[in-house]
């Protein structure tokens, strides 16, 4: 009976609404919304049933679709401002109200004022800095989805309010979505990741001063909440001798790979191969990166933030030949690397032009909240490069652009600007920035580290070369690698009393004999040494890791030292 039903669920989602709206007594009535998000998240409940509702994405726009179809919308909640919207629950015979369903009958004018309800409205987008195996993996099997693209359909789509995504540029997607469950609608807040389940139309944009305008828009039946990072991970990693494996997202076949080898010999290899492809062989700055890439913030009181990177005297792009006014500067190839790892990640090319013109706050005008470059998803690793900088003028937005990005590296929060006030939202975005120079131009960050690579012009080459050009490891050792960098993103570990008691006689022994070291030493070590745990996948910081940890840090100022004695 489920799956006949999921099958007219599919095939017309309205006619199903209404059939279960009958189903529904009288009185239930007024949690009717409440009873459709419980009722449809169980139809679809097994990943096998929730794989077959079409995708809407860029690939798959509103356009190609017939109109109130069923879709699932993976989206970042990008504006919650819009006031919420009356709807009649139901019409004067008795028929279901909501979800965009228009009333056949003849209507007086007349409306039974307990019949109305609200319904939170809300902007959704594609989400931002998504890598493109991440959605292919939260996609799931196509083979379900084919159907039949409308006629009248065009593509390429061009996506409305490009205001309101971060990287207006980008192929995206933006919808107005209508939620019915107001229990559901509460938790969201902006840059929320969430996959929205409804019935597809065209409404009018709700928070439209002007003419009415028509967007596509979402009749919200259920919502799916993502996890941190999108997707899940074991951590610890699966021990190649344990069995039986535990199912993931991933997939039994991917998890048979990551058992071939320890997460030691994994995260050794993974340090080489962004070395040597990403970071002309210097393995020390991968290590780094490594650490930077599955920092996260671990508490906001007291204060356990990420820390902010720089990879100094990395260095500027060759010369590409334009035919522009303005040369193209080629993407680091560590841009590339990391989307090859992470689910999210976006790279910020700075310039003083991008700086001076484009807005990385969100800003809210006309009651419509324009987007900003930094309104990114929490989990996301932010790559900031500094090789198209050239002299000019930072006029007052490139100043506010700074300062807003150096607010997120140093507590994490983002102000949202409106006509009479701003308010900082938290945000959880790791930074990394490419500096010519031994430190950055704009910036201060918490970790410095030199790039040790050839100044040759094949060595710099090497540093820019096209994402096509990267030696790939194969399926199973990059499925490795993705599981070790999500896992530990998202994992915890513990320190023992005995590791703790070592870490403070350490430090007495080190200020004793160094009274340059102080308490931030401590702190920058002890974050190092929790990072470098969970990068190996280990349950508890040992001893051996926050000697191996100091060590690594020790190397880094004694590599800075030489490097700025160079200078």
């Amino acid at each position: 009976m489920v799956s006949a039903y999921r099958v007219e669920t599919l095939r017309n989602p309205t006619i199903a609404l209404q059939d279960f709206y009958k189903e529904c007594s009288a009185e239930n009535n007024d949690n009717f919304p409440r009873l459709v998000s419980d009722h449809y998240s169980q139809v679809f409940r097994v990943p096998e049933a929730f794989n077959e509702i079409p995708t809407l994405d860029v690939r798959n726009p509103p356009d190609s679709f017939p109109d109130r179809a069923l879709v699932r919308f993976r989206a970042m909640v990008q504006d919650t401002s819009a006031s919420s919207e009356m709807y009649l629950s139901k019409s004067k015979s008795g028929a279901c109200g909501g979800w965009g369903i228009e009333f056949a009958e003849e209507e007086d004018g007349r409306v039974d004022f307990g019949d109305l309800r609200e319904c939170t409205v809300l902007w959704a987008v594609s989400i931002p800095a998504q890598s493109k195996w991440c959605a292919k993996e939260l996609d799931g099997p196509v083979e379900h989805q084919e159907r039949s693209i409308p006629s009248g359909s065009q593509l390429p789509y061009e996506p409305r309010h490009l205001h309101k995504y971060p990287h207006p540029s980008v192929p995206h997607l933006g919808i107005q979505v209508k939620i019915y469950d107001t229990e559901s609608s509460e938790k969201l807040k902006s840059t929320d990741l969430v996959t929205f389940v409804g019935i597809l139309a065209n409404d009018s944009l709700s928070s439209s001063l002007d003419e009415a305008v028509d967007v596509p828009t979402l009749h919200v039946l259920f919502i799916r909440q993502h996890p941190y990072n999108l997707l899940t991970r074991p951590y610890p990693s699966l021990d190649p001798t344990d069995a039986p494996l535990a199912n993931t997202s991933a997939g039994k076949e991917k998890q048979r790979a990551t058992l071939n080898t320890s997460p030691s010999e994994t995260r050794s290899q993974l340090v080489r191969w962004i070395a040597e492809e990403a970071l002309g062989g210097d393995i020390d700055a991968a290590e780094w990166v490594l650490l930077a890439c599955i920092a996260r913030v671990q508490s906001r009181n007291p204060p356990l933030l990420p820390p902010s990177l720089t990879i100094a005297h990395f260095p500027p792009p060759p010369p590409t030949p334009s035919t522009n006014a303005e040369l193209a500067v080629p993407m680091p190839t560590l841009s590339a690397v990391l989307a090859e790892l992470l689910p999210l990640t976006h790279t910020l090319p700075l310039s003083l032009s991008m700086l001076n013109k484009e807005p990385f706050v969100p800003e809210s005008k006309d009651e419509d909240l324009h987007s900003g470059a930094l309104q990114l998803p929490q989990g996301t690793v932010l790559l900031v490069t500094e090789g198209g900088i050239q002299e000019g003028k930072l006029v007052d937005r490139g100043v506010l652009n700074i300062r807003a990005l150096q607010e997120v590296m140093a507590t994490q929060t983002l102000s949202y600007a409106f006509p009479f006030s701003a308010f900082s939202f938290p945000t959880d975005i790791s930074c990394i920035v490419l500096s010519e120079g031994s430190k950055t131009a704009f910036f201060k960050t918490d970790i410095s580290v030199p790039l040790r690579v050839e100044r040759t012009p094949a060595g710099i080459a090497t540093l820019y070369k096209p994402a096509e050009s990267i030696r790939m490891p194969d399926a199973e050792r990059l499925a490795a690698f993705r599981d070790l960098v999500v896992g530990a993103r998202s994992g915890k570990m513990q320190v023992s009393a005995e590791t703790s008691e070592h870490i403070q006689q350490d430090f007495v022994r080190d200020r004793q004999q160094d009274q340059s070291i102080t308490s931030g030493d401590l702190i920058r070590r002890m974050t190092v040494a929790k990072l470098l745990a969970l990068s190996m996948h280990e349950p508890s910081l040992s001893v051996d890791v926050w000697e191996r940890a100091k060590a690594c840090d020790e190397r880094r100022r004694a590599a800075c030292a030489q490097s700025t004695a160079r200078v």
